[in-house]
């Protein structure tokens, strides 16, 4: 009897075409569980990208940076590829049709405090942390650009594991609120274990996030058209539900 997972190799390799080289992908983020992770488990984002491209015959060197780092890094041919990112963040990053999942901009406060985001007018009312390079969805995105120079509205963080720093900044009382996308909220609070110490507080609708690769490789669009034909073996095959499971996340579409 073949495993599901066998199968799944089986299944990729019939749809890769044969390789003339492998190459070694150097993909780059920072911290932002599930998508990709610091810590012993990668991320589910980072494990798909890991099985597809092996079955072309290719590797993936991860590594995790501060996020305007990768970006730069990506743009200039440094990097070949960032996880996490959508077309608002560089339209001219070389994108997939394929998401790899859905975010959103969801704010999250000290439990017990009764803000909730009501609009972007509401925002004048609480200093809210955001993370440096982030683009975030509208209207709190022109929020956060306009008011980038003010600490008393907006407090921008970076490095490598930025949303640690930005929720434990909220639970001390250094800022009202944080924002960021709800899957990556809820991951990091059962890891932190500040679940009980918080609530959510609204936030904006979703949208969907890539993988997206470097305009200055050649083989940039090769690359995401064979992470297409990937995802969508993986998902035919049952392989992305059992990746997904133990992440504890449902598939997008």
């Amino acid at each position: 009897m073949v495993s599901c997972h066998r199968l799944a190799v089986c299944l990729l390799a019939a749809w890769m075409p044969a390789v003339a080289m492998a190459d070694t992908i150097r993909l780059r983020a920072d911290d932002w569980c599930p998508f990709n992770c610091a810590g012993e488990r990668q991320g589910y984002g980072v494990e798909l990208a890991e099985e597809i491209f092996a079955a072309a015959g290719h590797r993936i060197n991860y590594q995790v940076q501060p996020w305007s780092r990768s970006l730069e890094d990506c743009l200039r041919g440094a990097a070949d590829a960032v996880i996490g990112a959508a077309p608002v963040d560089s339209p001219e990053l070389i994108f997939p049709e394929e998401p790899i999942g859905v975010w959103d901009s969801t704010f999250v406060v000290r439990a017990g405090d009764p803000w909730r985001y009501r609009g972007v007018e509401s925002l004048s009312a609480i200093k809210f942390a955001t993370i440096i390079g982030y683009i975030y969805m509208e209207p709190v995105g022109s929020y956060v650009e306009a008011n980038r120079k003010n600490r008393e509205r907006v407090d921008p963080v970076g490095g490598k594991a930025p949303l640690d720093q930005n929720l434990k900044m909220l639970v001390a009382g250094r800022v009202d609120a944080a924002v960021e996308s709800r899957m990556v909220l809820d991951y990091k609070l059962g890891e932190l274990g500040l679940a009980d110490k918080v609530e959510f507080a609204g936030g904006t609708g979703s949208g969907p996030i890539y993988i997206a690769f470097s305009p200055k490789n050649p083989k940039a669009h090769d690359y995401a058209a064979l992470l297409d034909r990937g995802i969508r073996a993986l998902r035919a095959s049952g392989r992305l539900r059992q990746i997904l499971d133990r992440y504890g996340v449902r598939d997008w579409k």
